[in-house]
Order: C-alpha cells, then sequence, then structure tokens
C-alpha cells in the first residue's frame, strides 16, 4: 500500500501561524485549551484543540514553545477567527500580545530515505528528537512525526526562505506531492486533517486524546464532561475503501444511519480511499452498505495519537 508513493516526497502544509508574547502567554492558552499545557518548556511542542461553547472544534493547533513567544500552527482557514478568539478574555494586568504571522511562515512536511542528505550537519539530533521535541537550524525549526506508518519531517520556516529548501530538496530527488496524493497519504497512515474535526464534537472523531477532563474550564467543557458521563460513543472516524468511487459529503446507510465522507480519494479503476465518520453499532462489522448498493469495506479505527509527554 505505501510503496504507491515516492520513496522521497514533500508537500507544503497550508497553515495558519499566530505568535504570542508575553509572560503570560501559556498562563492565558490553558483557559481555552482542552489540554494542559502550563508546564511544557522551551524546546516543546504541544498539541490541543480548541473547541467552541458547545463542545465543538474550531481547529487543532500546534504550538511551540519559543524563548521570548509562542508559535501557534493551525488550518489557514481557521487563523482569523482563532486570533480573534486568543485576542477576548484577557486581563487587564496580564502581558499578553497576539499577533498575526501567516504572511511571514510556511511550513513543509517531508518523508524519504534521502532525509540525511538535507539536513548533514544536524542529521544526528533530528534521529534523538523525541515527536514533542523541536531544534532550530538557522531559521528553521525542525520536528519529526514517529506517530504514523511512516517517518515524517516537519520544516516551519520563514516565507523568503521557502524557494531555497524547495530548490535543496529537488536537487536531492524529491518529488512535490499534490493535494490528491496527500490526501491518499493521509488517509493510508491515519492522519486526521481539518475535513474531519471542523465543527465536530472530539469523541465522535477519534481526538479523545486531546480532551483532558481533570484540568480548569475551557470553552466546550461542560459538553464535553457531560459527553462523557454517559460513557457511550455514538460516531467514529474510520478509514474505508470502495471499489467505486463516492464524493466527500453524507450517504444513508442500508442498516440506518448515514457516513459522512470527510476525505476522499479516486483510486480510477482500483479501490477507492476514504475517511469517514460512521455510527458506532458499525464498527465491529467487515463492511457497511448504502441505500444505493454500494459496499464500503470498513479497513480500521483511526484515531488521533497525542504527542504531548504531559497529560
Amino acid at each position: 500500500m505505501l510503496n504507491l508513493y515516492p520513496t522521497d516526497f514533500y508537500y507544503e502544509i497550508k497553515s495558519s501561524y499566530t505568535i504570542i508574547r508575553g509572560k503570560d502567554g501559556i498562563k492565558h492558552l490553558e483557559r481555552v485549551l482542552t489540554t494542559k499545557i502550563e508546564n511544557i518548556e522551551f524546546g516543546n511542542k504541544h498539541e490541543s484543540l480548541l473547541c467552541d461553547l458547545n463542545g465543538r472544534v474550531i481547529d487543532l493547533l500546534t504550538i511551540y514553545i519559543i524563548k521570548n513567544e509562542l508559535l501557534i500552527v493551525g488550518n489557514s482557514i481557521k487563523g482569523d477567527e482563532v486570533r480573534r478568539i486568543l485576542s477576548t478574555g484577557i486581563p487587564w494586568n496580564e502581558d499578553i500580545i497576539v499577533l498575526n504571522a501567516d504572511e511571514s511562515i510556511r511550513k513543509v512536511i517531508l518523508s524519504g530515505d534521502k532525509i540525511n542528505r538535507i539536513f548533514k550537519n544536524i542529521y544526528d539530533s533530528i534521529l534523538k528528537l523525541k515527536d514533542f521535541d523541536w531544534l532550530e537550524s538557522g531559521d528553521n525549526i525542525i520536528s519529526t512525526n514517529n506517530r504514523h506508518k511512516i517517518t515524517s519531517i516537519e520544516i516551519l520556516m520563514p516565507k523568503n526562505e521557502m524557494n531555497i529548501i524547495k530548490e535543496k530538496l529537488i536537487e536531492n530527488k524529491f518529488k512535490m506531492i499534490n493535494e490528491k496524493e496527500w490526501n491518499k497519504f493521509r488517509i493510508d497512515v491515519g492522519i486526521i486533517n481539518h475535513k474531519e474535526i471542523d465543527n465536530r464534537i472530539p469523541f465522535n472523531v477519534g481526538m479523545k486524546e486531546l480532551v483532558k477532563m481533570d484540568k480548569g474550564c475551557y470553552p466546550g467543557q461542560e459538553i464535553h464532561a457531560r459527553l462523557e458521563s454517559r460513557g457511550k460513543l455514538t460516531k467514529t472516524l474510520v478509514r474505508l475503501s470502495c471499489q467505486n468511487f463516492l464524493k466527500e459529503g453524507e450517504y444513508k446507510i442500508d442498516g440506518g444511519g448515514k457516513i459522512i465522507i470527510t476525505t476522499a480519494y479516486d483510486g480510477k479503476g482500483n479501490k477507492s480511499k476514504f475517511l469517514g465518520i460512521i455510527p458506532i453499532k458499525y464498527v465491529e462489522m467487515d463492511k457497511i452498505v448504502l441505500t444505493n448498493g454500494i459496499e464500503m469495506v470498513i479497513e480500521e479505527v483511526v484515531s488521533f495519537q497525542s504527542l504531548n509527554f504531559h497529560r
């Protein structure tokens, strides 16, 4: 399955970038995020959700702890909303400044056997990185992701260095994949994207790891606590395959309920692949049958794996 990708590839992830400056930045984030962040240190990265008052996901955020500021990376279309939320509810006596860095930073993810050629001088240090750490190389922030079937490297860089990085990758035979190829890669290795979680309850889309009920209040916490106390999931995120291609959207299931296809890859004669949200009652079955007669094979449940070293 995984050998359908180029041996060495890279992809530019469209993201939003927010910088928080001031000594009370972490304290402020602790009030709004679904995870505990107060004990993280310089050189760490942390993942969390920002939810609305109804407990639905606004965005998945990755926070990099830098010396005098916090760098927050989120979905490209959610940046303004995230910054608006982070800019409200700041006590008058706290030192917090929220800045828009969307036009200053870019993000690339790469994977392959030739990564050592890209990072000759720091490759040994990269190999020693934990998923919750990052290191600095010039003006670039480098981190690893070992949570999936293929290890990948993430690079955050100044926008004006993007072409330099691309030239180096191309020189070393890395292929730039397009959005369609990236979506197939995500489906195959189980990377959850904004398309899966946007405006959804975290428990229904494999994001339970990023909801910590033992921390203080945050937006949506009451809803999450109520759902957890019931102790019963109603939906779950799964990977599926099918001989037919179906566009992203909702489809009725013959046994009742519906599937919401969040990401779809057209196999064009081979099996098409999907990420989708299904009623929990189908999760132990081998397949679901839609009311139009199309069969979809349920391959596995997809859950987010937290990199946070403190829970």
